[in-house]
């Protein structure tokens, strides 16, 4: 019996969709990503993409997310990773060959404005004693 050539596919964040090595996606595909992510990045919408079959539909996002998620940028002669958020919008009514999406900045982690300093706790209220004074 032979012994299987084994690969490890990671998955994306989603934990379902493949994540495919950086180079192995195809230049041309990097380089549609990056006209679409200038092209909403002002503007409110999402990009249409069509397919002739629901494989080729599939093979794509799962290109799309993997270097959405891996995506690096040259950032004063160092490359930094700049990833991407990637969101399949419904599309209800629409055939099965087709796939609406959006690519976004990632949000910016939020913190707190000085979390050295505790919040003061708050004074008691004074309590009712039940009597009214006339």
């Amino acid at each position: 019996m032979a012994v299987p050539t084994l690969r490890f596919i990671p998955t994306s964040g989603d934990g379902s969709t493949p994540q495919v090595n950086v180079d192995e996606i195809p230049e041309d595909l990097k380089a549609q990503v990056e006209e679409v992510y200038a092209a909403l990045k002002g503007n409110s919408g999402r990009m249409r993409a069509e397919f002739a079959t629901v494989a080729e539909l599939t093979q794509y996002r799962t290109l799309l997310i993997s270097y959405c998620a891996q995506r690096t940028v040259v950032v004063d002669g160092n490359t930094v990773k700049a990833p991407l958020k990637f969101r399949k919008s419904p599309t209800k009514g629409l055939p099965e060959t087709i796939m609406e999406y959006r690519i976004t900045d990632l949000p910016a982690e939020e913190t707190p404005a000085n979390p050295a300093t505790p919040a003061a706790p708050a004074a008691d209220a004074p309590k009712p004693t039940g009597k009214a004074k006339k």
